[in-house]
């Protein structure tokens, strides 16, 4: 079986484990994102345009907002992943100020034998619907598993990422975006509002974000999707509309182009049903 196994919210994040043969378009998160294997067949992830793999002893590290995707073959047998998103502010707030907004200084890394253990002890957790005392326990595994992913791939032999300088203008254009994702400007109203042409906005914004603003805006809109899903019965229907989709199905396959699952399917495991 494919799909969404299990969801985990916490104040850190969250913690996704699914199993899937699905491709994935491209895309990014505003968390810090990890993607280690949990089982089944090896696979890759393009990040940046680098393929990066993801295997028994090789993770995908993300900091926030860099593109990737996953372009593999549905006839592929699935590989079942368990994939951690950490909000950078509160890596902040939790006294690690000094990892700043990129804490990965790799795109790929190794993934010794302790953190093989968490792995498999938080994917057995995070399955055991008959167990919800164990959340205590789950979290406090989750942060032992990114504690140990943040130590090891900070060290001094691989240089740190160089922040992008960024134009005003497009400041500006992410923050009106922002403000209310739910309700998408058109980009070329949007360039137009901050003064650029549309070739220009385009040029400049993946000049200082590394992102087309559609990956960007597309982004927001799924995290608000994901927002809504986890934390509301509010029905898919009336997500869609405010994310503009005409109707519901358009923003099913919206959705699953972007995390690999329909929302209903999210929303079935996020919320503690069983898939079906």
């Amino acid at each position: 079986m494919t799909g969404v196994l299990g969801v985990h919210q916490g104040l850190f994040g969250r913690v996704t484990l699914f199993r899937t043969n699905q491709p994935v378009h491209v895309h990014a998160h505003p968390h810090v994102h990890a993607l280690i294997k949990v089982a089944g067949q090896d696979g890759a992830y393009e990040v940046e345009g680098v393929p990066c793999p993801i295997t028994d002893d090789r993770m995908v590290l993300l900091n926030p907002w860099v593109p990737h995707a996953n372009w593999r073959d549905v006839n592929d047998p699935p590989i079942t992943i368990l994939a951690l998103y950490i909000e950078a502010g509160w890596l902040v707030r939790g006294g690690r100020g000094a990892i700043g907004r990129r804490p990965f200084n790799r795109q790929s890394a190794v993934v010794d034998p302790r953190m093989r253990a968490f792995v498999a002890k938080i994917a057995a957790t995070i399955t055991d619907a008959t167990a919800p005392t164990a959340e205590a326990d789950l979290e406090a595994d989750i942060l032992g598993l990114l504690q140990l992913v943040l130590a090891a791939n900070s060290s001094a032999d691989f240089a740190p990422i160089a922040a992008r300088p960024v134009d005003h203008r497009i400041r500006k254009a992410i923050n009106l975006m922002r403000q209310e994702p739910s309700k998408p400007q058109s980009l070329e109203t949007l360039a137009v509002s901050v003064g650029l042409s549309r070739s220009r906005f385009f040029e400049q914004f993946s000049a200082s974000t590394g992102m087309t603003p559609s990956v960007y805006n597309d982004t927001l809109r799924v995290e608000y999707a994901i927002e809504q899903l986890i934390a509301s019965d509010r029905p898919a229907r009336d997500i869609a509309l405010d994310l503009g989709f005409s109707a519901p199905g358009h923003f099913s396959r919206f959705f699953k182009s972007k995390i690999g699952f329909t929302p209903r399917e999210y929303r079935q495991v996020a919320h503690g049903a069983l898939p079906e």
